[in-house]
């Protein structure tokens, strides 16, 4: 991990997927726009559960989405939810199966295992890439976590943390 003491988010663009495969977990290439223009907010922590921060009126209004109520371990069970993404270009949520649920894990960012089911990002990604960390997961209408890992010898399987362990940070 990288020790920071503060750094700064700004604007990107996906150009390129390499998809990933067996012992290969794939990446996404894409630039960074520096400039105070490109800003969008700070960073002050790096840690095991994630990227903190604080973000601008710039990327509110550049991410334009409805506010998402926050799920409890508890809540969360094994079947259907969503990654929201935008490997795309633009935000899409993307159906995965939660295969497990460990609510005391040794690791708190491999809380879930999940399998991507959703054909339209296997085809575009071969299922979870390097550079999704941190996307959403959604289930039942509530944010219950975020992407962490993927699986080297299976990219359409991956590790996630609860949303509520993120929040405790």
């Amino acid at each position: 991990m990288v020790e920071i003491e503060n750094g700064a988010l700004y604007e990107t663009e996906i150009l390129g997927i390499e998809k990933g495969s067996t012992g290969n977990p794939g990446v996404m290439a894409g630039v960074i726009y520096y400039g105070p223009g490109s800003r969008l907010g700070s960073v002050d922590q790096n840690t095991d559960c994630g990227i903190f921060g604080t973000v601008d009126e710039k990327f509110s209004q550049k991410v334009l989405q409805q506010s998402v109520e926050v799920g409890h371990r508890q809540d969360v069970k094994k079947g259907k939810a969503w990654i929201r993404s935008y490997v795309s270009g633009s935000a899409c949520d993307y159906e995965i199966e939660i295969q497990r649920v460990d609510y005391n894990p040794a690791r708190e960012n491999k809380s879930l295992v999940f399998q991507v089911t959703d054909e339209r990002l296997l085809r575009l990604t071969g299922g979870i890439v390097q550079g999704m960390s941190g996307s959403p997961i959604l289930q039942d209408g509530k944010l219950i976590g975020a992407v962490t890992h993927v699986f080297v010898q299976d990219s359409s399987r991956g590790y996630g943390i609860f949303a509520e362990d993120m929040m405790l940070h």
